[in-house]
């Protein structure tokens, strides 16, 4: 009997997948996005808008399995046109992001990067500090 309660108090403590991700941030894409799960449903994606250099917030929705969390539609196009394919995914386990593109009525892979957990106030810094070496390189250029 205490095998059992062992085992599975091990499966819990170990298991991220039974934990929740709320309050939790990442920071993706060699620091260049961010990922901010504000409930249990909706996660704030911060990215650099490389058009016009600055930062853009967009709220999407998200889903948990077993193994992925599942980030959906913007949550104006998932209200107005009712979409829950997922536009990409984060393994939980390894935090390894995929992207997904839409072509030709199907979704595919687009891009594939690591993630890490950080604060919210780190992935602000990280986030201003990979803008500013942008800012800095296209003035250098011009």
């Amino acid at each position: 009997m205490i095998r059992i309660f062992s085992f599975i108090l091990f499966v819990i403590i170990s298991n991220n997948a039974i934990a929740t991700i709320k309050g939790k941030t990442l920071i993706c894409d060699k620091d260049k996005r961010g990922y901010s799960f504000i409930s249990k449903n909706k996660v704030e994606v911060l990215s650099i808008n490389f058009d016009e250099l600055n930062i853009i917030s967009i709220n999407h929705s998200y889903k948990l399995s077993e193994n992925t969390i599942f980030i959906q539609q913007p949550l104006v196009k998932f209200h107005k046109e009712k979409i829950t394919k997922p536009i990409g995914w984060i393994f939980r386990r390894n935090l390894d992001y995929v992207s997904l593109d839409y072509v030709n009525g199907d979704w595919s892979r687009k891009f594939s990067w690591k993630c890490e957990v950080v604060s919210s106030n780190e992935l602000e810094i990280r986030l201003k500090k990979t803008l500013n070496k942008l800012v800095n390189f296209s003035e250098k250029k011009y």
